[in-house]
């Protein structure tokens, strides 16, 4: 592929202040830690009240979309992107990581491997639980990326599928696939989209709504878009143990955070991941 590797190896964000806490707008803010990363700094405070740990400044919505459209992925598949060591608690790298450049071709092949490995059973394991996976359950999948998790589970359980994904080279492959309905590029997009008269049991976000500037509203649209009894997965790394600062994390959730934002959105918060995993699974459900 003729690529031109160093536009990959640049960002320009435009970074914006916080003036209070995003979840809970106290404006007490504890400074939390940095990152460095091409070049810029990325800075961390902690609220003491909700416990969210955010990027403050940070990048705002225009430079991150940019960014997931036209970098993040493409970067990624070529590995690329950012690396930092030492931010998760009792863990070794995984076999698929390693600091060599990747042929973009062998990347797909790797991250995708990598993603059903680690997300596609445990998700669906979480779901079976909780419903009844057939032909009549419609799930979202907000920033599903390589679209592992809804393709398993429409070919193991012929549900219906539908995906939000704001990389350019990522929704290639999704259009490919054509049991995969892609319905939007951002998760902002769920605002429109609950105004429509589908609606969804089941919305995923895996390792997603971490990489989002307005998380309380993107959840309280899901919300909007969810039939009756529908709920909302979430997956995303765990501060208690997973401490991510990451140029593509606005955000990094503790359990505590989790539960304060279910009772903003006036949803029901069930924790089901233990207290000391890496990642931190729960479910947002109605009231």
């Amino acid at each position: 592929m003729n690529i031109n590797k160093d536009e990959f190896k640049e960002v320009d964000f435009k970074f914006e202040a916080l003036n209070n806490c995003p979840l809970c707008d106290k404006e007490v803010m504890l400074p939390n830690g940095k990152i460095c990363w091409l070049n810029v700094d990325f800075w961390y405070v902690v609220c003491p009240n909700c416990g969210l740990k955010f990027m403050n400044p940070r990048p705002n919505q225009e430079s991150y979309r940019d960014f997931y459209k036209n970098k993040f992925w493409q970067q990624k598949i070529r590995n690329l992107g950012f690396h930092q060591t030492g931010q998760a608690w009792q863990t070794s790298k995984y076999k698929w990581d390693n600091e060599e450049e990747w042929d973009p071709e062998f990347g797909i092949k790797n991250l995708s491997d990598k993603t059903k490995e680690l997300r596609v059973g445990g998700i669906i394991d979480v779901l079976q639980q909780h419903i009844a996976l057939n032909n009549t359950v419609d799930i979202l999948e907000v920033g599903c990326a390589f679209p592992v998790t809804l393709q398993a589970l429409k070919r193991w359980h012929n549900c219906n599928v539908f995906a939000i994904e704001p990389s350019d080279e990522i929704q290639k492959i999704i259009q490919e696939d054509k049991d995969i309905f892609l319905i939007g590029n951002y998760a902002e997009d769920l605002e429109e989209i609950s105004r429509q008269s589908r609606k969804f049991d089941v919305i995923i976000f895996s390792h997603a709504l971490e990489n989002t500037t307005n998380p309380v509203s993107i959840i309280k649209h899901a919300k909007a878009s969810l039939k009756e009894n529908g709920f909302i997965y979430i997956q995303t790394p765990n501060l208690l143990v997973y401490d991510q600062m990451n140029p593509y994390h606005p955000y990094i959730f503790s359990s505590q955070s989790l539960k304060f934002m279910t009772d903003k959105c006036q949803l029901r918060y069930k924790k089901i991941s233990p207290t000391i995993d890496r990642m931190l699974v729960a479910l947002f459900f109605m009231k």
